[in-house]
């Protein structure tokens, strides 16, 4: 019988080394900083050139010889990589030696809706596992300390919610917040009083709530980490007020390729200890000063390398520079911030990842409901898709939500936006009221 061990339990050994590079990072002076960084640019795209299919051929095509690629100020002469190039061209990205590296599939539809299939290494997972713990720590974290989590977890936990003692957890699945799991897990926080809440903002209200109309009361944590979508200055505000500590605004992705931690000092770094970032301004050039769309290049994913990688996430940098810190700092960012859907039994369901990446040709998607029960999937697809996939996203949102909704497709040319063009993944069109 094969025994499935937990991956930050695999990983242990690289991660504790990556511990101790991470701690001493974080203290580097600006110089160092950038001797690093060159380092790892000039390894990436030397690797990349030689290894992956993709980048070996467009190196070609531009005419650039790794061997004299200098780094940070050459990195110019590389075009930028949008998701739609990495969805199409997939097998192109993967490393002719990936298998060496020990890696891991993993399924995304995204912050907008485009699904991904990515191939992590062992050495790109140990690199975020260590990072976010040192995100963690800033925040306020003790190593071994209990944890709250709420987040979605249909593909990785058979129960709605419970204890899991061997990762000192409390969980809740956000897909399965009813009020009588919510009650339950009350219940489990006074027991076992957590001193570290993980997961989405918009559901830790949600649970908040609930609990309070059952005149149930919970004992303050020492931070609150927060991830998977903004986190408005309102969400800021109740929360904190409402739990009695202080809020941690968590960003990163899936492909791994970039990350914003905030630290005790209340300000959000960039960590380019772990990815190297860029600001793309809106004339198309990079600005180190400005507000732009965050672009990034992966440091250590050597099975499936992104090099300026298009986010289509936006930052504002901060023009402060009273910091211990050599990493820039910012002061927004603005990224996932979706409606959400409503249950017929008043769950709210604020993601539903994943479910897109159960079929192939889905350049994107967009979920809109319209009653209680019923939610329009909007899709933009290419000559892969077939109408046998409906059924396959149908079951993969099923799985996250249960089988309390219907379904109808539309194969579109565009998506709906909102009146400030931005094209959300979820539009709600029902009364909540």
């Amino acid at each position: 019988m094969k025994i499935n061990i937990p991956e930050h339990i695999e990983l242990a050994p690289l991660i504790a080394k990556r511990f101790l590079f991470y701690q001493q990072s974080q203290n580097w002076s600006k110089e160092q900083l950038i001797e690093y960084q060159n380092n790892k640019l000039k390894e990436i795209i030397t690797y990349s050139g030689k290894y992956v299919p993709y980048y070996r051929n467009l190196f070609k095509e531009i005419g650039l010889d790794t061997s004299e690629f200098k780094g940070i100020e050459d990195m110019y002469k590389i075009p930028f990589l949008d998701k739609e190039t990495l969805r199409t061209r997939t097998d192109e990205f993967i490393s002719d030696n990936a298998n060496f590296y020990k890696c891991k599939i993993e399924k995304t539809s995204g912050s907008t809706g485009t699904p991904l299939t990515l191939q992590l290494d062992q050495y790109s997972r140990a690199n975020k596992y260590t990072a976010v713990l040192r995100a963690y720590f800033w925040a306020g974290y003790k190593l071994g300390g209990r944890v709250f989590l709420i987040k979605g977890l249909s593909e990785i936990k058979k129960r709605d919610y419970g204890y899991d003692i061997s990762s000192n957890k409390i969980f809740l699945n956000s897909s399965r917040m009813t009020k009588s799991n919510c009650i339950a897990v009350a219940k489990l926080i006074q027991k076992f009083k957590p001193h570290f809440f993980v997961g989405y903002a918009r559901s830790f209200i949600d649970f908040i709530n609930i609990i309070e109309t059952e005149g149930i009361s919970i004992p303050s944590p020492k931070g609150l980490f927060c991830f998977g979508e903004s986190v408005s200055p309102q969400i800021r505000k109740y929360l904190e007020t409402k739990l009695h500590t202080h809020l941690f605004d968590f960003y990163s992705h899936a492909e791994n390729t970039v990350m914003i931690c905030q630290h005790d000092d209340h300000y959000q770094y960039l960590t380019e200890d772990f990815f190297f970032p860029e600001i793309l301004d809106e004339e198309g050039n990079i600005d180190a000063n400005c507000y732009g769309e965050l672009v990034g290049t992966s440091f250590y994913n050597y099975s499936m390398p992104l090099i300026r990688y298009k986010t289509r996430d936006y930052v504002t940098l901060a023009n402060r520079k009273l910091s211990k810190y050599s990493f820039r700092m910012v002061d927004r960012i603005e990224g996932r911030m979706d409606d959400f859907l409503i249950l017929p039994d008043g769950r709210k369901i604020y993601f539903a990842e994943g479910a897109l990446g159960y079929a192939k040709g889905v350049i994107t998607g967009q979920y809109i409901q319209d009653r209680i029960d019923h939610i329009i999937i909007n899709l933009i697809v290419d000559s892969d898709f077939e109408e046998a996939y409906f059924k396959d996203i149908e079951k993969g949102l099923k799985k996250r939500i249960g089988d309390c909704m219907t379904f109808s497709f539309n194969i579109v040319s565009e998506l709906e936006k909102k009146s400030s063009g931005k094209i959300p993944f979820i539009i709600q069109k029902i009364n909540t009221r």
